[in-house]
């Protein structure tokens, strides 16, 4: 994933002591665009053109292989410029000026080596050059353009052709400008979007706002080996869990089993069912399903790996896996269950508990892993799953954790979480009535002792 982050230019201060006397801010500004694009709104490109004086080594008859590895720390590297020009008769080498202005500036021992070249002093010229909107980065671009009193643009999200991005409420003035930035400098876009809400629906896909270019939302992007195609209005995508879907996959082998609570278009699925595990793999969203099943059939997965569902999660986990889990058990097999429904996924443990009566179900020596997200909001992370895994299950999972993992920060202080959990067998025989009962018997013992009120007050912040 592209971000937009605080990377700043690195000044090497032991060759630049020609630039000693002028302040460092200054010497930073010097590559980049110029302050009167600061609150732009409507991009106009011809306000970036800057006059720059530019150090360039102008040479005669070298021999380039013996050159290039003594200057190459000193060239100027910025976007559509190549520091290494011909000429007719001459080679131009151009020289980063926050580097070197003078010849000076080059090392003692650099210079003996070009010297050694018959390159000398008079062959140094500063020459100005005019740099444009075409030779600065998106980055560069966007911290020149938006206010430096607020946060900016941190970081956007490539899906096939399309860039998204998340805006603020004070960058929402300067939607146009970012779009039109990012759709000329991120290699591949044809559409920019902005999310126009939160994912607050059954779907898990929101609203957005076609801010520049195609508002086709049809698109196809490669992940793990395989083609996923789909309508990025209507299913939810998040091209920066890549990696995780990338980790739990290799955890997989052919033979293995698979439950995929939430599988949307099959980041998890496709691919395990590609290893040729048996995968079960459900989704509510009609949209995600359809998706779902045509991607199966486009990365040509055999069809006896793999069985689909469009069904709510808790309905799935109590008629499809309730019905299948068993003889997997049986026969020794891996199984392992995604649940990949960060904003509630964990709610979905309380179906495991009590899902089976004790004759039901068979003795097994090889618990399921259950691979559950969430996020944690606040520093202490770790407690803070741990925590809200005892606050939304009905049953102590605590010596069932196997792992807690961070899997990406989504802002300042909220991180997603990956729990690993054992689905032992006493969590699916459990007495779930008795447990809720046994916690209702402990409110109202609280009530008796510390009064109505009170007890009520303690019951709602529960």
């Amino acid at each position: 994933m592209p971000s937009l982050g605080n990377k700043f230019f690195q000044l090497p201060f032991s060759r630049i002591s020609a630039y000693l006397k002028v302040p460092q801010q200054n010497m930073y500004n010097l590559l980049k665009p110029p302050e009167a694009v600061l609150g732009m709104t409507v991009l106009k490109r011809e306000l970036f053109d800057k006059v720059v004086e530019v150090p360039v080594l102008i040479l005669k008859d070298i021999k380039l292989s013996s050159v290039v590895p003594v200057l190459k720390k000193y060239l100027l590297k910025v976007e559509n410029l190549k520091p290494i020009q011909h000429a007719t008769k001459e080679v131009l080498i151009y020289l980063n000026p926050l580097i070197v202005k003078q010849w000076d500036d080059i090392s003692e021992d650099d210079r003996q080596k070009l010297f050694h070249e018959a390159i000398k002093k008079d062959c140094l010229k500063n020459i100005p050059y005019t740099f444009n909107y075409d030779n600065f980065s998106a980055e560069d671009i966007l911290r020149a353009v938006l206010p430096p009193d607020k946060e900016g643009l941190s970081s956007f999200t490539k899906v096939g052709h399309i860039v998204h991005v998340n805006l603020r409420e004070h960058l929402l003035p300067y939607k146009n400008v970012i779009a039109k930035i990012l759709f000329d400098k991120v290699p591949g876009c044809r559409t920019v979007v902005n999310k126009a809400n939160i994912i607050d629906n059954t779907y898990r896909n929101f609203e957005m706002e076609v801010l520049t270019g195609d508002p086709d939302m049809l698109t196809t992007i490669k992940e793990n080996n395989c083609r996923f195609k789909f309508d990025f209005s209507k299913v939810y995508w998040n091209s920066r869990l890549c990696t995780e879907h990338e980790r739990i996959v290799k955890k997989l082998q052919g033979g293995d089993i698979l439950f995929d609570v939430f599988a949307g278009v099959g980041p998890f699925a496709v691919p395990a069912g590609k290893k040729k595990c048996t995968v079960f793999a459900n989704d509510l969203n009609p949209e995600s399903f359809n998706w779902l099943k045509y991607n199966f059939e486009e990365n040509k997965v055999n069809k006896t790996h793999y069985n689909l569902y469009n069904k709510d999660g808790h309905d799935f986990i109590k008629d499809d896996v309730k019905m299948h889990l068993p003889k997997f058990l049986e026969s020794g097999k891996n199984v392992y269950i995604t649940m990949n429904l960060p904003a509630m996924a964990l709610e979905f443990l309380n179906d495991f508990v009590g899902l089976f009566k004790n004759e039901t179900l068979p003795e097994y020596s090889k618990p399921p892993l259950i691979y559950v997200y969430c996020f944690a909001k606040g520093e202490d992370y770790m407690e803070i799953t741990k925590n809200k895994i005892k606050e939304t299950v009905s049953y102590d999972l605590s010596d069932k954790i196997v792992d807690i993992f961070r899997v990406r920060s989504v802002s300042s202080l909220k991180e997603m979480m990956r729990v690993t959990l054992r689905l032992e067998r006493d969590i699916l025989i459990a007495d779930r009535k008795r447990k809720l009962d046994d916690d209702s018997s402990e409110v109202e013992n609280k009530k008796a002792i510390l009064g109505d009120n009170n007890g009520k007050e303690q019951e709602e912040t529960k």
